[in-house]
């Protein structure tokens, strides 16, 4: 297949949207690929396709689910189905986009792992090519990435249930339309979830063998340690050791194993510093490289190639209109002066805005070196390894020109720990989904005066998902 027919190959792939999530695209010749580089092409429409989803779209929904953004002012008529936890169904919507955004991506890596299962003689290659096992990884955690993530909106966290047993969403393992695709259980989902990190991880190495921005062994050690600790309080969901310990032990071989590092320059201004979601723009390309800190992300490499651009409805350096994302008085306040991170907040006619996007163009960082810090900070208070959780909340508190901590209850320190996450996650779609798991202990607490556990805190699937066996999520909002 010449360059030209596999560009229209992986491009009619990313711009297909079905009826139903298991039809194929009609023109898509999925038995096309002739050779590795054919395959490989295959492979960089799911990295492509992260861009949408995961560029801004989710982390923003995800925000305005939350208690983080002041509502409805800043946001639009869909958004505002969001904040006021609708769950009436929807088509041809930004959460119906949003929801086929993250099936492209699974579709695009279903495409590659179905080469590498059943066409690699005709390929001239081998399941034993050290390329061949990488690429399966990294489309393994692409896979992963997305269903993970599109989990996180249409199912309530782990430990809703006792068992794990509540609905969870369709696990989609082949391009093969005639499979039939219920929605599984949590159980079920991240079980699968997982197998196929482990099986990415052990195929993955240290370094990625064709870009040091792609996935590697490290990568797949981030995700592993963020589903355990979504997984939080609920039923063990791996035999090897409770969720929380898990969480721990993936997140501390993720900091070990990455060439990231902690940035104390982070936010800091002046010359020096830095930002996460770096980005510099000069004649229409970034010329920056992803911050430090980043263990896998997002690339733009030019204003052609930005990912990251609903980070811009944040963006306080513009002129601000309806369409602005405020954010919420109480954690304005909540943030001390003498904090550093306060300068990434600022306060105008009465509003509060977040700046911390303020740029034309950035990289999108899915999984960072504080991100894992923090993971490992909470997953080490929950398991009673408290020395080790100061340690890792004090690098944190001295990178914000705040006290350290020495010896303070394991409660304290929790407490202290997520409030700090909130901070320093601000804007990167975590905070919904670390209440959703926080709920399953605390049952009482609430998101903006609703039970965490509410219908309304899941988004609805797109009303042209109905399909015989098809199980849709209760209406009924949270009032």
């Amino acid at each position: 297949m010449n360059l030209k027919l596999i560009l229209a190959l992986f491009f009619s792939i990313s711009l297909f949207v079905s009826c139903d999530l298991e039809e194929l695209p009609e023109n898509v010749d999925i038995v096309g690929p002739t050779n590795l580089a054919d395959l490989e092409a295959l492979l960089n429409a799911g990295y492509n396709e992260l861009g949408w989803p995961l560029g801004g779209n989710a982390q923003l929904y995800a925000e305005i689910n939350g208690d983080n953004i002041d509502g409805p002012v800043g946001i639009n008529s869909d958004e505002t189905e969001i904040y006021n936890r609708s769950t009436s169904f929807f088509n041809n919507t930004i959460r119906d986009n949003m929801y086929r955004g993250f099936y492209r991506i699974v579709l695009d890596a279903n495409v590659v792992l179905g080469q590498i299962e059943n066409n690699l003689d005709a390929l001239g290659l081998s399941a034993t090519d050290a390329r061949v096992k990488e690429m399966k990884g990294e489309a393994l955690l692409l896979r992963s990435i997305a269903l993970f993530e599109v989990s996180r909106f249409m199912s309530h966290s782990p430990g809703y249930s006792a068992d794990n047993s509540h609905l969870g969403i369709q696990y989609i393992v082949s391009v093969d339309n005639s499979i039939g695709q219920k929605r599984g259980t949590v159980a079920e989902n991240y079980a699968s979830l997982i197998s196929d990190l482990k099986e990415a991880e052990s195929l993955l190495n240290t370094t990625n063998s064709k870009n040091q921005n792609y996935a590697n062994k490290s990568a797949a050690e981030a995700y592993l340690a963020k589903v355990f600790f979504q997984a939080g309080f609920g039923p063990d969901i791996d035999a090897a050791g409770s969720n929380y310990e898990q969480a721990f032990s993936y997140a501390n071989s993720a900091l070990t194993s990455t060439s990231a590092v902690f940035d104390v320059n982070l936010y800091q201004g002046g010359a020096t510093g830095t930002e996460r979601f770096a980005g510099n723009l000069v004649d229409n390309n970034n010329t920056e490289s992803p911050n430090v800190e980043t263990i896998f992300g997002i690339v733009s490499e030019s204003t052609a190639n930005s990912k990251g651009g609903t980070f811009g409805r944040y963006r306080s350096d513009l002129a601000v209109s309806n369409t602005t994302i405020r954010i919420m008085q109480d954690l304005y306040n909540a943030i001390p002066s003498t904090d550093k991170r306060k300068a990434l907040l600022e306060q105008t006619d009465g509003e509060y805005f977040l700046n911390k996007f303020n740029k034309g163009i950035l990289h999108v960082p899915l999984a960072h070196y504080t991100e894992l810090l923090l993971i490992r900070a909470e997953a080490a208070a929950e398991t009673s390894s408290l020395p080790q959780a100061e340690t890792d909340i004090n690098l944190i508190l001295n990178r914000a020109g705040l006290s350290t901590i020495s010896g303070l209850s394991k409660a304290q320190l929790i407490t202290l720990i997520r409030d700090q996450r909130r901070i320093e996650l601000l804007g990167e779609g975590n905070r919904v989904n670390d209440l959703k798991r926080i709920g399953v202990s605390e049952t009482s607490l609430t998101i903006r005066n609703a039970p965490w556990n509410c219908n309304g805190m899941l988004f609805q699937f797109p009303a042209t998902e109905v399909f015989t066996g098809f199980i849709q999520n209760p209406t009924g909002g949270c009032n």
